[in-house]
């Protein structure tokens, strides 16, 4: 279905018009019930935890922030985007120290990112010593084997390599997310017990309220330290600041190592061509 107008509320994904609380996405029905909380599980920290990623990553929840039961949090979000200057695609990858997405192939994931790229790295390297990837892991192939419970310390001890060899170089266009969140205690079960004094309440809830801090964010370009142009008046900076010298003094020593030689020569023969005219005869002395 075709959307009519650039601002449509029909488009996907959804996008906001305005920066702030009230142009953000309110989510209030986030349930849990307290029969199911295990204090075994994750001892005295319970709620739900949410991770920030781009739409072509696999979520990494060693990077997320915890949303805690009762309370209402709000979350801003200010994105970082890091792009790449057209002077150096003709740079080699290991010189500008980042892949396009086009350089780089990946087995599972159809766009290069680094993360995307670690990720498949560490599923060879799991592949590799414990025979199997964990089900969380993108597939490397068709016929792959699941890790079971037999191979959860193999996994876990993987879990921490760090997998160098790979050289999972980032992005040269990548975008991330700087979180900044802010809560408080929500009495809803207050209101909720006197408005249904005989309600038993059997279950935990929260808000979240996500929304962009400002309406702009600023970008970071990778551009080159020193270009050819940069070189070239670096240098003549640097003759100007210690010799004198400028453009004018190049042409000045090429007339006087070419042409000036040249007329000198036509003017008073080869013996004279630094233009001298007091030239010395060769004709012997008289007795």
């Amino acid at each position: 279905m075709k959307t009519k107008g650039r601002h449509s509320r029909d488009d996907y994904p959804r996008r906001t018009f305005v920066p702030g609380a009230r142009g953000g996405l309110t989510i209030d029905s986030l349930y849990t019930n307290k029969n199911h909380i295990d204090p075994l599980c994750e001892g005295s920290i319970q709620g739900y935890k949410v991770a920030l990623h781009h739409p072509s990553e696999m979520p990494n929840m060693d990077r997320c922030f915890l949303l805690p039961l009762d309370q209402v949090v709000f979350v801003g979000i200010k994105p970082s985007l890091i792009s790449v200057s057209p002077e150096l695609v003709n740079y080699a990858p290991r010189v500008r120290n980042c892949y396009f997405t086009h350089e780089r192939y990946l087995a599972s994931y159809k766009g290069y990112t680094q993360q995307n790229c670690m990720e498949e790295c560490l599923a060879n390297y799991t592949m590799k010593r414990c025979k199997c990837i964990p089900f969380f892991f993108p597939p490397l192939h068709d016929k792959i084997n699941i890790c079971g419970p037999g191979s959860s310390e193999c996994v876990r001890e993987m879990k921490y390599l760090e997998v160098e060899p790979c050289e999972c170089l980032p992005s040269c266009t990548s975008v991330s997310y700087d979180v900044e969140t802010s809560q408080t205690n929500w009495l809803w079960n207050d209101v909720l017990e006197a408005s249904h004094p005989l309600e038993r309440l059997i279950y935990n809830e929260l808000l979240k309220d996500v929304y962009y801090k400002d309406a702009q964010f600023l970008t970071c370009e990778r551009k080159e330290l020193h270009g050819l142009v940069d070189f070239f008046s670096n240098v003549g900076g640097l003759f100007g600041l210690f010799i004198g010298f400028s453009v004018t003094s190049v042409f000045e020593i090429l007339y006087f190592l070419t042409l000036r030689i040249i007329c000198n020569i036509k003017k008073y023969g080869k013996d004279a061509w630094s233009g001298d005219p007091c030239v010395i005869s060769k004709q012997p002395l008289i007795k």
